[in-house]
C-alpha cells in the first residue's frame, strides 16, 4: 500500500469513526472502534517513536472528538508500542521482511490473528482507563469481549469492502 492509498484509508477510517462509529449506540456495553485498524495498515518496518507517535496522536483526535479525558491517546499509544511484538508473535521473520507492508492486506487468516490479538489488547487498555476499577470485574471482562467481536465486525466489513475491493 503506497502512501497516498494509506492517508485515504486513514482519512476514511477517521470520519466513519468521528461521523458515523461514535453515533452508535447499543447501550454501555459495546465500544466501536474501527480507526485502529490504521494503525493495523501501518508499514511494518515503522517502529520506535514514529510509531508511538502516530498512536498517540491518532488517539488524540479520537479523544477530542468524543471529549473524552486521554482514553483513547492510552489505549492507541499502547497498540502501537506492541505492536512489532505482536508481529513477531504472529509472523516469521522471512514472512515479515518479504511482505514489505502487503502480507495484512493478503493473508487473510494471519490479518485476522493480528489484528484481534491487537482489538482485544486496546480494548482491555480503553476499557480498563475508562472503567478506573476493579470493582465490577465481571462486567467490565464482558464489556472488553463485547467490544472486540463488534469492533472486529466492523473492521472486517471495512477490511473486505474498502481494501480488499480495492486491491482487485
Amino acid at each position: 500500500m503506497n502512501n497516498i492509498n494509506y492517508l485515504i484509508h486513514l482519512l476514511i477510517l477517521s470520519l466513519l469513526q468521528i461521523v458515523i462509529v461514535d453515533n452508535i449506540h447499543l447501550g454501555s456495553y459495546f465500544y466501536f472502534n474501527i480507526y485502529i485498524l490504521a494503525i493495523f495498515l501501518l508499514p511494518y518496518k515503522l517502529k520506535g517513536v514514529p510509531l508511538l507517535l502516530f498512536g498517540f496522536l491518532l488517539g488524540l483526535l479520537m479523544d477530542f472528538a468524543d471529549n473524552t479525558v486521554g482514553i483513547h491517546a492510552a489505549a492507541s499509544t499502547f497498540v502501537a508500542y506492541i505492536r512489532p511484538r505482536l508481529l513477531q508473535l504472529t509472523s516469521t521473520r522471512e514472512e515479515l521482511e518479504d511482505a514489505h507492508g502487503v502480507q495484512g492486506l493478503t493473508d487473510f487468516r494471519w490479518f485476522l490473528k493480528y489484528s484481534f490479538m491487537s482489538t482485544l489488547l486496546f480494548n482491555v487498555v480503553l476499557i480498563f482507563a475508562e472503567a478506573f476499577t476493579f470493582r465490577d470485574i465481571l462486567i467490565t471482562m464482558i464489556r472488553i469481549i463485547l467490544s472486540t467481536f463488534i469492533s472486529m465486525l466492523f473492521m472486517l466489513l471495512y477490511y473486505f469492502i474498502g481494501i480488499k475491493r480495492a486491491q482487485k
